[in-house]
């Protein structure tokens, strides 16, 4: 055997675990996982424990090499043991502290060439699987096969001592079978997680592949590839279908650029045939140069993401099938390139929407809402939904409101922002709720010679771009714009996602939003 060959099997079969620490307020503490290695390592992590109590913070985690047959341990500090829901933050901190934690490990483990990493599910298996996932994701694509770093695969580390997660009901029972049963609920849970983070890894993947590799027709391909497996129906329309469904304001944009138009229509059917389903509309635009409205350089470098909005809808869809949700879903996604040529899109143009309002076109690096406008119109008509829920990078102005902190969210009905709150703060990917008011309305409005105008008059442009969208849409609504979040991960970024690199973000949001309404098309079906 060479040497080569020899580094490369020693390599595949070094393994680690990721041990969670807590915070009880007066000591760091191991959980079941970790107390049961400690015990058969002879309290070698106890000791590594007590001497770094007071460097290991929230998000970090300390490896300890050679513990027994586990290989490498990594300590991860999970912060607070009795963290919660947080009102103020609008956050879950158990399960977010959970991620960031497990992230760190994985992360550590994976700097070191562990090829196999177990982790700790004790607390929150769901929000560990989806953190080690997310964490041991690398995108390696046009690396050259030598240069290439070690693909981590992580694990579920099974404890046979009782966890906390199903400590209360273990205690109504006895022995094996409290163990039996609360190994089986951490297995569901982690499954269920793992699915959120490989989801999340694909809409990753579909963001960051380049602009030349990941076309309009690229997009359609990998849809159909990895969504007619699971049981989804996806058709890929090309540009003459569309000129023929006089989708005039898609048309507009894509004809700047010499790949061709597509517009994808998907179909999930998870409950029964008379269930009115929730309609996902999404930005597909696989580069966006801005047009004649070219963008500036340093804002230009992301935005082969500006399909992200698409990427996040698949993505879910992709969760919701895996998981088998009971919910009805069609998805309409325009895609196109937003390109300067002799044949683009003029400042001062007027195109008609699918729904016959006419748009001038104030500013061509405004196109995603033209896009959308016909993407709209066209669903509802054709499926009758219960519910409207469009994803798109809209505007730069989320991103200078928050920082990237949260997604901007503009709704007309209050149960569906209240459940969307809800699953930002179990997935840890939070929205945040603009006004949706007729006062920006007013600036869209006011040029006698045209219906509307993509840019307006005003300066609140993600409350424009919502004025604008809130035309094409004539029932429950909620408008999700992820341009601070669902583009390149950047400084801020959890230890579970990597910076500059797509974030992926926020298909888990997304995802936790449709689990939760499997009833909401039945009982809103009189409403649209």
């Amino acid at each position: 055997m060479s040497r080569v060959s020899a580094i490369i099997i020693a390599l595949l079969l070094q393994k680690g675990v990721v041990v969670g620490v807590f915070d009880n307020g007066k000591e760091l503490e191991l959980t079941c996982a970790g107390r049961e290695i400690d015990q058969r390592s002879g309290g070698k992590l106890a000791r590594q424990l007590n001497e770094v109590s007071c460097q290991l913070k929230l998000g970090h985690a300390l490896v300890v090499t050679d513990v027994g047959e586990e290989g490498d341990v990594a300590l991860a500090c999970c912060g607070l043991k009795h963290a919660g829901y947080n009102k103020l933050e609008e956050l879950d901190e158990k399960r977010e502290n959970v991620r960031w934690g497990i992230g760190a490990g994985v992360r550590a483990l994976q700097a070191r060439g562990c090829a196999r990493v177990l982790v700790d599910s004790s607390v929150a298996p769901d929000a560990a699987a989806e953190a080690a996932h997310l964490a041991a994701w690398r995108f390696q694509e046009f690396k050259s096969s030598v240069d290439r770093q070690t693909v981590t695969s992580v694990a579920m580390y099974e404890c046979k001592q009782p966890s906390e997660q199903s400590g209360e009901k273990a205690g109504e029972q006895v022995g094996e079978q409290a163990g039996a049963q609360g190994g089986e609920e951490c297995a569901a849970l982690w499954a269920r997680g793992a699915v959120m983070g490989e989801a999340q890894n694909w809409a990753r993947y579909l963001s960051d592949m380049p602009a030349n590799k990941m076309t309009p027709i690229g997009i359609a391909q990998a849809a159909l590839d990895t969504l007619c497996p699971l049981g989804v129906q996806v058709w890929a329309r090309d540009g003459q279908w569309a000129a023929a469904q006089r989708m005039e304001a898609f048309l507009a944009v894509a004809r700047g650029s010499c790949e061709p138009p597509y517009f994808l229509d998907c179909s999930y059917n998870g409950a029964s045939s008379d269930t009115p389903p929730v309609l996902l509309a999404a930005k597909g635009v696989t580069f966006d140069s801005g047009g004649l409205c070219l963008k500036p350089p340093e804002h230009m470098r992301e935005n082969r993401g500006s399909m992200s909005g698409a990427a996040v809808v698949l993505a879910a869809i992709k969760a919701i099938a895996e998981l088998k949700i009971p919910i009805n879903i069609r998805a309409v996604i325009p895609l196109c390139e937003n390109l300067v040529s002799g044949q683009c899109m003029k400042v001062g143009d007027v195109v008609r929407a699918l729904n016959g309002t006419s748009i001038q076109i104030e500013d061509t690096d405004m196109e995603g809402r033209l896009l959308l406008a016909d993407a709209l119109v066209y669903g509802q008509a054709a499926y009758r939904p219960a519910l409207v829920v469009d994803v798109a990078t809209l505007t730069r102005g989320v991103l200078l409101a928050t920082g990237g902190g949260a997604f901007g969210c503009f709704s007309n009905v209050e149960g569906a922002w209240l459940a969307l709150r809800s699953a930002g703060a179990s997935s840890g990917d939070r929205p945040w709720r603009f006004p949706l008011w007729n006062y920006y309305h007013a600036q869209i409005t006011d040029d006698p010679s045209v219906d509307l105008r993509n840019k307006g008059s005003g300066k609140a442009t993600p409350c424009i771009g919502a004025a604008f969208l809130r035309n094409f849409v004539c029932g429950e609504w909620v408008h999700l714009d992820v341009t601070g979040v669902g583009k390149l991960a950047h400084a801020a970024a959890p230890p579970y996602l990597r910076r500059r690199r797509m974030s992926g973000r926020p298909a888990r949001t997304l995802a936790y939003f449709l689990a939760q309404l499997p009833n909401y098309a039945a009982t809103h079906s009189g409403q649209h």
